[in-house]
């Protein structure tokens, strides 16, 4: 029999005639079914946490011409997808860039979300408690060789050190540009700014002739040195951390680098912003001494602590409901 979720799905307009008020959930096609047969935990706990606030959880897919009706009405509603729609009551929801931490934004996610405009204020965080959630979630994610994607087996030992590791991304493609380098500015910039190993991670979706591209231009430099390690050993292998605006950009605070951003990041308070050649070869010569003072604990915990959710936390249907109420 097939698993029935919290969640309803939504044929029609009269199944907005009720005495509960709708939360209304838009999910494109990668989701749809997965929400509606109840394997996903962030929203199985936000459905039993809409019922038992007097609300019908109601699913709809996001290309079902209703659903583009409804982003319109004051129902309180839930967006998971590449769809943007903006509304007082409308919500975005996504996985963030550690596994078990979701977004559920007034804006977006990445470097759509309300952080990007938000001040980071290291003194409103609480040393203490952030110390304690930046050391347990290091260990854990380093200990298990977490990350968004698989990576290979970490190396017992280590890897060779490098000034600069890279890594590289599949967002060059939007119909809005969102990055400020390119892939082959980021590594010819950077491999023209130092004498040591500069290690390029390719992206798993890169095609085969992105990939031959990136080898040739690795080729012609003599410092780079294309590499499919884990994450967390290029990372621990190397001095600065540079990507566009990559998770692994994020994993890297985990491990107290300096880390370079070349596009519009939502973590960009923890990072040295590269919109030019010119500022990304400055960078690297000056981001040990400006970050090594850089209060990562804080920032991870403020981020990722505060600003995410966790479906795992025993407090995490109240943490949610009451921001989805926010604008009520």
């Amino acid at each position: 029999m097939q698993k029935r979720g919290s969640f309803r799905k939504l044929n029609h307009l009269r199944q907005l005639e009720s005495r509960l008020r709708p939360l209304i959930l838009h999910a494109e096609e990668a989701w749809f079914r997965h929400i509606l047969e109840g394997h996903c935990d962030f929203f199985e706990k936000i459905g039993a946490a809409a019922q038992s606030q007097g609300y019908k959880p109601l699913l709809i897919h996001a290309e079902n011409l209703l659903s583009f009706e409804l982003l319109d009405s004051n129902h309180r509603q839930i967006v998971i997808g590449p769809k943007r729609p903006k509304g007082a009551h409308i919500f975005h929801a996504q996985p963030s860039y550690l596994k078990g931490f979701w977004y559920l934004d007034p804006q977006g996610y990445y470097w759509n979300s309300s952080l990007v405009d938000q001040e980071f204020d290291p003194q409103w965080v609480d040393s203490n408690a952030a110390v304690g959630f930046f050391s347990e979630l290091r260990d854990h994610v380093l200990r298990h060789n977490i990350s968004k994607r698989a990576q290979d087996r970490q190396i017992p030992g280590g890897l060779a050190p490098a000034d600069v590791a890279i890594f590289v991304q599949d967002i060059e493609k939007y119909r809005q540009s969102v990055h400020y380098l390119n892939t082959a500015e980021m590594i010819t910039s950077a491999c023209a700014s130092v004498t040591g190993r500069v290690y390029i991670k390719p992206h798993p979706l890169q095609d085969a002739q992105a990939l031959c591209q990136l080898q040739a231009l690795c080729e012609k430099l003599g410092n780079a040195e294309l590499s499919t390690a884990s994450v967390h050993d290029l990372i621990a292998a190397s001095a600065v951390v540079l990507s566009q605006n990559s998770a692994v950009g994020f994993e890297a605070l985990l491990q107290r680098k300096p880390v370079l951003t070349c596009a519009k990041a939502d973590y960009h308070h923890a990072t040295l912003v590269c919109h030019t050649s010119k500022e990304l070869q400055e960078n690297l010569h000056r981001a040990a001494e400006v970050l090594t003072d850089f209060p990562f604990e804080r920032y991870v915990y403020w981020f990722m602590g505060q600003q995410m959710l966790e479906p795992q936390r025993s407090d995490f249907p109240a943490r949610a409901w009451a921001r989805l109420l926010k604008t009520a």
